[in-house]
């Protein structure tokens, strides 16, 4: 028994160390959440001391330097410069960066209160960075999915982002980006006041559609100055800063209202908007009023790339590069009327519509270019497709069957722009099968250009045919017509319609359109009906130089060969060219030179540019002539090749014209004026092969002549532009009256009549026919001498230069 209980006793020590051990455990257990605490902070204080290192990093530049104060001071926004017509309609804009930068007295309150309700609604609390907001940001999106609230960088951050973009760095380049706009924003907000920093977001912030700020938002979703958005308009805006296509209004109309809705919702919360007034402008519907001005949109686009370089060289010229025209804001006035734009326009395209539809069912089953493969293997070649794939190093064979393949386009039609599937090489033929146009109107007081429309689309046709050279055809006959009348010719002259070879110019031998080439034209028959025969028969008796001479001294600077066939328009001349040559008729002998551009100013008013050139005064003819020659292109429109324009289209002002058609039919013109405006229309196709097969379809008078009849139609139903359309040329002297009276044609030779013989001789008080004859006579002689001592002074030239 003792035994057993010393035995006992020797356990019970052991049970007690048995029990020792379990009263140790939360001292073990509290030691290692010791170490797991302490191996917390360490590498919580590993991970700040990283974060401070990464940061003090980002600081000091190693990720791109940051922009100090006086950086920031001097901030200049890419502002596009604007162009205005004379009524003072906004026409376009020069940008590199699409955005206008506006003061903020110019934005709307509306504006203001949306964008801080929805995206910073403690801007005027904080100082940058928004402890409190971001904190609410990431519980509310990050985990109660609300993403309503829009992302946790206030106003200045996001600023920061606008003017400096972020850059790749790898997987550090969002907390590079995020730091650095932290950092940016800290010290705009030292540089700043909240309102400026308000106004330069607004100004900056992208709306999509690559358009920058407010103010351009404004104008190309609901055409209005910032100023005037109201709440909703307001709230579209802003919400689309969210995600710039998801809430496009044009685009995607419903995501965007509902997305206007959360912004209105918002504007409530902050006090902004009253229940009532929220409720009722939630039920309203976006009223889009979208217009796009880009480059190739909006008012006289053509016109407006001829300003920009005209601009850009008197800018250079004067100020070197202390101004840029597309970043700077500049302010550039021009002539041209929106109103009469507006009507040239209308115009061209109902007259182009209707042709392009005659031209087609005309070449309908063939191609216009039938006879010349090489123009559509050539408009192939220089296609975008063809150049790629080229410069890629594919065969011609390789590239001709990738471009036979259909793909998704759009291409331009009269009716629009169109979505198709198409070939490229069917792309590159619907393109060449277009005919194109140029329209110029001029005030011929002072040569102001009034209206300018280059060709039919600007995004698709960027070659200019207001300015681009062409053969004129018989618009160029009346100014030689005007050199044979100052030469001592008169309006009631016959000559021979009969078809003459001139021996001396390779057997030159200009026939009539007609094929008729009977009887006798007067002058102003002649030029009335156009006759080819009579025209060429006046140059050669006038001078090849005297006309040549005349054109120049009527403002034409294109060079015009020194040959006859000038007289039928074989010179390549610009419309502009041609337009500005014909004030000098509607001015009674004094040209003026076309005028777009007249002012131009810097984003503060200040004139950096004035046009102060007065209309030319110079007498280029006598008034004798200048009656002679209205008259003789009032017949024209009277009873000749321009009569449509009273028995078609019943223009009712006083006119006087020409119409031309080139050989071939490649090209239509007609140019016309009242007393108080000038204008003209060329019609063709870009390639002079591609045209109509009859004179019927191709001439002037059917192409041409109607755009000028359309404008003319739409100016006289304006009453506000009666001084160009109700006004009366001068009445004519009797004494020049009785020189005009004569009939245009004769079957028989007019001077076997003794009595109109006797008529014709009494009435020219300075002259007899004969004395006029030699007179012609001597000159042709004194400029044949001319000519031979130019070519000797010329081979002379070319001698010395050889030795």
């Amino acid at each position: 028994m003792a035994q057993k209980r010393k035995s006992t006793a020797r356990k019970a020590p052991v049970k007690k160390k048995s029990g020792s051990n379990k009263n140790n455990t939360p001292k073990t257990n509290r030691s290692w959440k010791k170490k797991l605490l302490i191996s917390g902070f360490k590498f919580a204080a590993a991970a700040i001391t990283l974060l401070a290192i990464f940061i003090l990093f980002v600081y000091l530049g190693l990720f791109g330097r940051l922009p100090n104060t006086s950086e920031l001071s001097k901030i200049q926004h890419h502002t596009a410069s604007e162009v205005f017509s004379s009524d003072g309609q906004l026409m376009g804009r020069y940008f590199v960066e699409h955005r206008l930068t506006i003061d903020n007295n110019a934005i709307s309150q509306n504006v203001k209160d949306a964008l801080i309700a929805t995206e910073d609604s403690r801007f005027f609390e904080h100082s940058g960075l928004d402890f409190i907001s971001l904190g609410r940001v990431i519980f509310r999106t990050v985990i109660l999915g609300d993403h309503a609230q829009g992302g946790g960088s206030t106003i200045s951050q996001q600023l920061a982002k606008n003017l400096y973009p972020r850059k790749k760095h790898g997987f550090l380049s969002m907390p590079v980006a995020k730091i650095k706009e932290i950092f940016v924003a800290a010290r705009l907000e030292d540089v700043y006041s909240k309102d400026d920093i308000l106004t330069f977001y607004l100004n900056t912030v992208p709306f999509g559609e690559d358009i920058y700020g407010i103010e351009m938002a404004a104008q190309r979703f609901f055409r209005k100055k910032s100023r005037n958005l109201n709440p909703p308009e307001a709230a579209t805006l802003v919400g689309m800063l969210a995600a710039n296509t998801a809430y496009n209004p044009r685009i995607n109309p419903e995501r965007s209202k509902k997305r206007r809705n959360i912004v209105l919702d918002r504007m409530q919360d902050q006090g902004f908007l009253s229940r009532k007034e929220t409720i009722k402008w939630k039920k309203s519907p976006i009223q889009l009023k979208y217009r796009k001005i880009d480059h190739n949109t909006g008012i006289a686009p053509y016109f407006r790339e001829k300003v920009r370089v005209q601009a850009e060289k008197i800018l250079t010229d004067n100020y070197g590069d202390e101004y840029d025209l597309y970043s700077d804001g500049l302010r550039i006035y021009t002539t041209i009327d929106a109103r009469l734009q507006k009507y040239a326009e209308e115009a061209v395209n109902i007259q182009m519509k209707k042709l392009q539809a005659e031209f087609e069912k005309h070449w309908k089953g063939r191609e216009p270019w039938e006879k010349h493969p090489n123009v559509y293997l050539n408009a192939v070649r220089q296609s975008h497709r063809y150049q790629v794939m080229k410069k890629s190093g594919k065969s011609d064979e390789t590239i001709f069957k990738q471009m036979e393949k259909k793909v998704h386009m759009s291409i331009f039609t009269h009716n629009g722009e169109k979505k198709v599937t198409m070939s490229p090489v069917d792309s590159v033929k619907h393109y060449l099968k277009q005919l194109n146009t140029g329209f110029l109107a001029l005030d011929p007081a002072n040569g102001h250009v009034l209206a300018w429309v280059g060709g039919i689309n600007h995004k698709s046709f960027q070659y200019d045919h207001v300015t681009s050279q062409r053969p004129v055809g018989s618009t160029f006959k009346p100014i030689v017509y005007t050199a044979a009348l100052m030469n001592g010719m008169e309006p009631c002259d016959f000559i021979s319609n009969e078809q003459r070879t001139y021996d001396d110019y390779n057997n030159w031998s200009p026939a009539n359109s007609n094929g008729n080439h009977e009887g006798y034209y007067t002058l102003k028959g002649g030029l009335a009906n156009s006759v080819n025969t009579i025209s060429a028969e006046v140059i050669m008796r006038t001078g090849i130089d005297e006309v040549i001479e005349l054109a120049k001294e009527m403002g034409i600077d294109g060079d015009i060969p020194e040959v006859p066939s000038i007289a039928l328009g074989t010179a390549e001349l610009s419309l502009i060219d041609m337009v500005g040559a014909y004030t000098t008729f509607v001015n009674y002998g004094r040209p003026v030179e076309p005028i777009g551009l007249l002012r131009i100013e810097d984003r503060h008013g200040n004139i950096l540019y004035q046009n102060e050139a007065s209309p030319e005064s110079r007498q280029v003819y006598d008034e004798t002539v200048a009656h002679f020659i209205i008259e003789m292109m009032r017949g024209v429109v009277q009873h000749g090749t321009g009569k449509s324009l009273r028995t078609v289209y019943g223009v009712k002002s006083e006119l006087a014209g020409k119409t031309g058609t080139t050989q071939d039919n490649a090209d239509g013109w007609f140019i016309g004026y009242s007393p108080g405006l000038v204008a003209g229309a060329w019609v063709g196709n870009d390639q002079p092969s591609i045209r109509f097969r009859s004179t019927a379809l191709g001439s002037g008078g059917h192409t041409a002549l109607p755009v000028f009849a359309r404008f003319m139609k739409k100016v006289e139903a304006d009453r506000q532009f009666s001084n160009y359309t109700a006004r009366s040329f001068y009445p004519i002297p009797e004494d020049i009256n009785r020189r005009l009276a004569c009939s245009d044609f004769s079957i028989e030779d007019p001077d076997k009549n003794l009595f109109e013989k006797f008529v014709d001789t009494f009435d020219r008080p300075d002259s007899t026919k004969l004395k006029r004859q030699q007179e012609r006579e001597e000159k042709q002689q004194e400029r044949k001498k001319k000519d031979h001592k130019n070519i000797l002074q010329r081979m002379k030239d070319l001698f010395k230069k050889k030795n």
